[in-house]
C-alpha cells in the first residue's frame, strides 16, 4: 500500500507525534524507518509531531514530501501542555511552504478564529500566513 501511495503522490494525513498518548507506532522513529523504505511519500505530520517537534523537523529536512498540519499547535491549549519550542521558530519560516493550516473544528476546546490568531502571533509574515491558511493546500491539492 505504502508504495503505491508513494507512486500516485497523494498526501496523507498521519498522525504520528506521540501526544496526547504514546504507542507503538507513534513517534519520529517509525515515520524515518517508513521513510526510509519509501522517500518519496508525501506524508502530512498533524499536529506538527507534537511534543517530537524538533524531531520530525529533522525528518522532514531529509524527505521533501513531508508536509505539517498546525492543528491545535500555536493555541494557547497546545502551548499550556507542549509548547512549541522557540529555538525552531526560524524554522517555521524555512519550512512555510509545507505548512498547511489545520483546525479540527468544531472538535476543538477553543473558539476558531484562535488557532489563526496562534498563527498571527508568530510574526512571520503576511506572505508566510498566506501559504500556510490557502496557497499550500491549493498548490498540493491542485486547486488553483
Amino acid at each position: 500500500m505504502w508504495g503505491q501511495l508513494e507512486d500516485a503522490r497523494i498526501p496523507i494525513i498521519i498522525h504520528c507525534g506521540s501526544g496526547p498518548a504514546a504507542g507503538a507506532f507513534t513517534g519520529p522513529e517509525p515515520i524515518a524507518a517508513l521513510l526510509r523504505r519509501f522517500p518519496r511519500l508525501r506524508l502530512m505530520i498533524a499536529h506538527m509531531g507534537a511534543p517530537e517537534y524538533t524531531e520530525f523537523l529533522n525528518i522532514a529536512q531529509g524527505y521533501e514530501g513531508v508536509l505539517f498540519d498546525t492543528t491545535m499547535v500555536f493555541t494557547d491549549f497546545f502551548e499550556a501542555a507542549d509548547p512549541f519550542p522557540r529555538a525552531e521558530r526560524e524554522r517555521l519560516a524555512y519550512f512555510g511552504d509545507r505548512i498547511l493550516f489545520g483546525s479540527d473544528f468544531p472538535n476543538i476546546p477553543y473558539p476558531y478564529g484562535h488557532a489563526l490568531h496562534g498563527l498571527e502571533r508568530l510574526d512571520l509574515g503576511d506572505d508566510w500566513l498566506r501559504q500556510v491558511c490557502h496557497d499550500n493546500a491549493a498548490r498540493i491539492f491542485g486547486l488553483g
